[in-house]
């Protein structure tokens, strides 16, 4: 069947979920430091409060599902104490400053906190030394993230969590659902390892990309496969290799649907996929288009944009006509 492609170059490309920097100074805040202790000692004996939630400044970009990372700023041990997701969409309530001013929230579930008073957290000095064109100190709370620096604060605070299993447990509360060494985190590990020392066409780590991919998925196999869509691909492993390491068929049976044999002309291969049914690949291929054309669309790669912009219309149009429940 012949559908009808329309190129944009200049099309804007959205992420799905955004990440967001909360921040929280205890000095002034209607949450005080007391309210954290009662609240972690309810935590810990596994009960969650489904209405907490927290005032966002761009809550014009917020939805249910986006990420969040929470920091202390203000006097004592600051940083990042906390990480989630959003629960609810942006919704008008009262000020919690008592000031009158037009305020929204969002209703959130964290995955895990730490005390900033009792245990170790991810450091300001850290956070600046990685991310030193933001502002860790000061400002609105509630300040969305561009995706590169989203995805290099996931990775501070996966590596966080691993470092300080010792006391994750005993002096710091997660949510049931936490865990260690999930397939997400192998994941990373293994994307991470095998593009070490590659560079994209700009001369960033390749690294970057599939990460970007991975943290764009709604599903956790969504996140799994995005990480991983380009190691076969593009890298030394095989499919063995990551079978070995205990992924699901699947989530191997995706990454073989997604990974391109260059023998294959890649319109041929974007129709496969397609037909497939497979709603994860399907979604994974429009995340990786969507990355692609905004970083070849800021690097002027125009023959990039022109092929990524073909194929993502393509898609569209399939869903369009078949669409997937």
């Amino acid at each position: 069947m012949e559908l009808e492609i329309k190129l944009s170059i200049n099309k804007k490309v959205e992420s799905q979920h955004n990440t967001f920097i909360l921040k929280w100074n205890p000095a002034i805040s209607s949450y005080t430091m007391e309210r954290l202790d009662n609240d972690m000692a309810e935590w810990a004996d596994n009960w969650w409060d489904n209405d907490f939630d927290w005032s966002v400044h761009e809550w014009q970009k917020a939805h249910e599902g986006d990420r969040f990372f929470m920091v202390r700023v203000g006097e004592g041990n600051t940083g990042v104490f906390a990480a989630g997701r959003f629960t609810s969409e942006p919704y008008k309530s009262e000020d919690w400053s008592g000031k009158g001013r037009e305020v929204y929230y969002m209703r959130m579930e964290f995955e895990a906190v730490f005390h900033p008073e009792r245990t170790a957290i991810i450091s300001t000095e850290e956070l600046e030394r990685e991310l030193p064109h933001l502002d860790w100190q000061k400002g609105h709370s509630g300040q969305v993230l561009d995706m590169e620096d989203a995805v290099r604060l996931e990775l501070m605070w996966r590596d966080f969590i691993g470092q300080n299993k010792s006391i994750f447990l005993p002096r710091a509360v997660k949510n049931s659902d936490y865990d260690f060494r999930s397939d997400i985190d192998k994941a990373i590990e293994f994307a991470s390892k095998a593009h070490a020392a590659d560079y994209d066409l700009d001369g960033n780590p390749t690294i970057l990309h599939p990460l970007a991919v991975g943290m764009m998925g709604t599903t956790d196999t969504e996140r799994i496969v995005g990480f991983l869509h380009d190691v076969v691909e593009d890298t030394k492993y095989t499919f063995e290799d990551l079978e070995d390491e205990g992924f699901s068929e699947e989530v191997i049976s995706t990454l073989r649907l997604l990974t391109h044999d260059k023998q294959t002309p890649y319109m041929e291969y974007i129709e496969r996929i397609c037909k497939s049914g497979n709603q994860a690949a399907i979604n994974v291929k429009l995340n990786d288009l969507k990355h692609n054309l905004a970083r070849g669309t800021e690097g002027g790669h125009i023959r990039c944009v022109e092929k990524h912009t073909k194929a993502l219309a393509f898609i569209e149009a399939y869903l369009a006509e078949h669409p997937i429940y």
